[in-house]
């Protein structure tokens, strides 16, 4: 038997694993900020909320290449479910804000750990030429958690109470657990600092990341809270899971036959579009809230997994831990960012403004985007074979 054989199941773990995990983010992304208004917190308390999480889940992945060289991939994925899922029901406990703001950072702590681990992991076990497909694989396992988990926390929190919600997420990180345990043991990841040419090759779509996932840091904090009904803020984030899990798994393919770093332009358009769609929405125009949450989603989806794959293959010298560990960075930090900033607009200037405004900077960076593909940048290998760290683990067929 080969080894390829040996380890050719090892991607249904990752996938549940990640998914069971994510559950427990994805659900409270929008159920913490009611929680804090449930507490008295107000509009700039609620945006710190988020941003908090994605403060500390930054921290924690500045923090990867030591442990990376100190632990294995599979504990430090263990570690973070654990972290991620076992103090979500402290948040039950008396306390003011500040005690809020703790738990919730000690959970993003766990985030980080669970999404550089699994970003490693998939471009380790991905056979070359085939990481655009396996990326949008992994990022199935990502993404599908905000369908179950935004729609589904904040109706279970409005009908079932917020005690169920964080008990049940509680559960998920530990399935987690379980699924992670026949993940192969030996894998590790490899991080090296790249050189600044390599740092400027990732600097454009990283920011594109970045706002694209302010964007939706910014929609899934505050528009539970920015007007619409509790049916029609669910059914919108809801579809937006939807569209985005569908737009992560197609970039894929599509990555595959054109080229990475080609259809950047095109999602940031249709983040842009949904922005603007959704700050015309907000006094009950139900079909354009639909609309813009299906072009913000399916957007951020695709702009996911190319920024991802275009990331990997400009620093494939560096190893498959400097790639994941930056872009996801930039994503975790997009999104605390997006809910930070959107909850200081909205007191100056109001909600739909404060939507216009971030569609016009995601419309700036695709532009930005576009022409550095089109006249700065060198074409994207259609066949990234990463370096660093693939002698642990044999890769796998998909």
């Amino acid at each position: 038997m080969s080894h390829g054989r040996r380890f050719g199941g090892a991607l249904i773990p990752l996938v549940g694993a990640t998914f069971f995990a994510l559950i427990n983010y994805a659900a409270l992304l929008p159920v913490l900020p009611m929680w804090a208004v449930e507490q008295g917190a107000d509009t700039f308390a609620v945006g710190t909320v988020t941003s908090g999480m994605m403060a500390a889940t930054v921290a924690a992945q500045f923090l990867m290449p030591w442990l990376m060289r100190l632990l294995p991939l599979r504990s430090l994925l263990i570690i973070g479910a654990v972290l991620l899922g076992a103090p979500t029901p402290l948040y039950l406990l008396p306390g003011d804000f500040t005690w809020l703001m703790l738990v919730t950072m000690i959970r993003g702590l766990g985030f980080g750990l669970v999404v550089v681990a699994g970003g490693v992991l998939v471009t380790e076990l991905a056979t070359p030429g085939r990481l655009s497909s396996a990326a949008s694989l992994y990022g199935f396992a990502t993404a599908a958690p905000t369908v179950v988990g935004l729609a589904g926390g904040v109706w279970s929190a409005e009908h079932l109470g917020f005690s169920t919600v964080f008990w049940i997420v509680t559960a998920t990180s530990l399935a987690a657990c379980a699924c992670a345990l026949r993940l192969p043991g030996a894998a590790r990841g490899r991080f090296a600092l790249p050189p600044l040419r390599s740092v400027r090759s990732v600097l454009v779509p990283l920011a594109l990341l970045v706002l694209t996932g302010s964007a939706f840091g910014a929609v899934t904090t505050f528009l539970p809270l920015s007007g619409p009904e509790p049916f029609a803020a669910a059914t919108a984030l809801l579809l937006a899971s939807i569209a985005l899990v569908l737009g992560r798994v197609a970039a894929g393919p599509v990555a595959d036959r054109i080229g990475s770093g080609r259809i950047q332009f095109g999602s940031a358009v249709s983040v842009a579009l949904g922005l603007a769609c959704i700050a015309w929405s907000l006094e009950d125009r139900l079909p354009l809230l639909l609309l813009g949450s299906v072009l913000l989603g399916g957007g951020f989806g695709a702009c996911q997994n190319d920024t991802f794959v275009a990331t990997v293959d400009r620093l494939r010298e560096r190893g498959a831990g400097t790639a994941s560990t930056l872009w996801n960075i930039g994503y975790d930090g997009g999104l605390g960012l997006g809910a930070f900033a959107l909850g200081t607009a909205i007191g100056a200037v109001g909600t739909p403004a404060a939507y216009l405004t971030l569609a016009a900077a995601v419309g700036v960076a695709g532009v930005a985007s576009w022409s550095a593909a089109r006249f700065g940048s060198p074409p994207h290998s259609r066949d990234p074979v990463l370096s660093g760290g693939a002698h642990d683990v044999d890769r796998i067929d998909l």
